[in-house]
């Protein structure tokens, strides 16, 4: 559905010396420097798909959204979206996306949430019977009732984010576009906007392309992800593969009593008692999860036992540490 083919953008900076003799130097013989945001980047999103760009500050994401939303222009490369340019697919792309930034509100701040919603019939031309479809799911799912007679000034963060990503659900997107859309928020509203995006995602059909920091946005919404670096992609697949890249540690927690020492069985791993509770961390090139499981069995009474995943908080560090060499 869309499809980024070696696309790079590079900026043009101005270099000069300080003070007045580096200013009339400058009009003169002006230097300039070439600084690529997103470097030769290739991908595909899929029809359906959630898919999270990962990166630290300056990785290249925003500009690659906007790229991606015709805001921007490639230096070099190609974005097709259903085989067209964003940029010269006028109002039949802008009908089928939907595009939420978390600093920047599509709501007119002086007029009440519901007339904002209203406006956006009459500038979609939708039908009435499908538009109030659509206003009558995201109230109730986004719990926006209470605010839709209130001006989008006098609402709170959380309440305005949530009046933004309800309001491109009216126009049925095909396609959905969040830069930071959880930035500021508490941990509440989060959960609500997460919940409603997978939701939108699973039943309705509709691909998410999501750059965020917050990295629970990321596991929660997405199955796939692509990970920027200084402007280059360094992963393109699932979030899955990503965790067991590059988190070779697993956790395993095991209630019950003890009938034999593990670490006979498993020498080396670490071991940590807990009370009742036996904390197993072993590395999984040194053991099959098989082998310490046949372990575990041997050597516990086994009341109850947690095997813990990766979490993505950590991969993204390692990702980025000096000791991954993708600074």
């Amino acid at each position: 559905m869309i499809e980024i083919n070696n696309i790079s953008k590079t900026y043009r900076t101005n270099v000069k010396e300080p003070g007045l003799k580096g200013a009339f130097k400058n009009l003169f013989h002006s230097e300039w420097v070439e600084k690529a945001a997103v470097d030769n980047v290739s991908f595909h999103v899929a029809e359906g798909q959630a898919l999270a760009c990962i990166g630290e500050n300056g990785a290249g994401k925003s500009t690659l959204i906007k790229m991606m939303i015709g805001i921007l222009t490639p230096t070099a490369g190609e974005i097709k979206v259903y085989g067209k340019d964003p940029r010269r697919s006028g109002q039949d792309y802008l009908r089928n996306i939907g595009v939420v930034f978390g600093q920047k509100s599509n709501l007119w701040i002086d007029i009440p949430v519901i007339e904002s919603y209203n406006a956006i019939q009459t500038l979609y031309k939708l039908d009435k019977k499908e538009f109030r479809k659509n206003f009558e799911m995201v109230v109730e799912l986004l719990d926006l009732a209470p605010i839709l007679s209130s001006p989008a000034r006098k609402l709170s963060l959380g309440q305005r984010m949530k009046s933004d990503i309800g309001m491109v659900f009216l126009h049925n997107p095909k396609i959905l576009y969040l830069d930071e859309p959880t930035i500021g928020l508490d941990i509440n509203v989060k959960h609500t906007i997460r919940t409603f995006l997978r939701q939108m995602n699973k039943e309705k059909g509709i691909s998410i392309f999501l750059t965020s920091h917050d990295l629970d946005d990321i596991d929660e919404i997405c199955e796939d992800a692509i990970v920027l670096s200084k402007g280059k992609v360094f992963y393109d697949g699932t979030l899955d593969n990503l965790k067991h890249s590059y988190v070779k540690e697993k956790v395993v927690k095991v209630a019950g009593n003890q009938k034999s020492e593990i670490k006979l069985l498993l020498p080396e791993a670490r071991v940590e008692a807990e009370g009742r509770t036996t904390k197993i961390m072993y590395h999984t090139e040194q053991y099959t999860s098989e082998q310490v499981l046949s372990a575990i069995s041997r050597a516990f009474e086994i009341e109850d036992i947690t095997i813990q995943e990766p979490d993505i908080d950590e991969v993204v560090s390692r990702i980025f540490s000096k000791e991954a060499n993708l600074g």
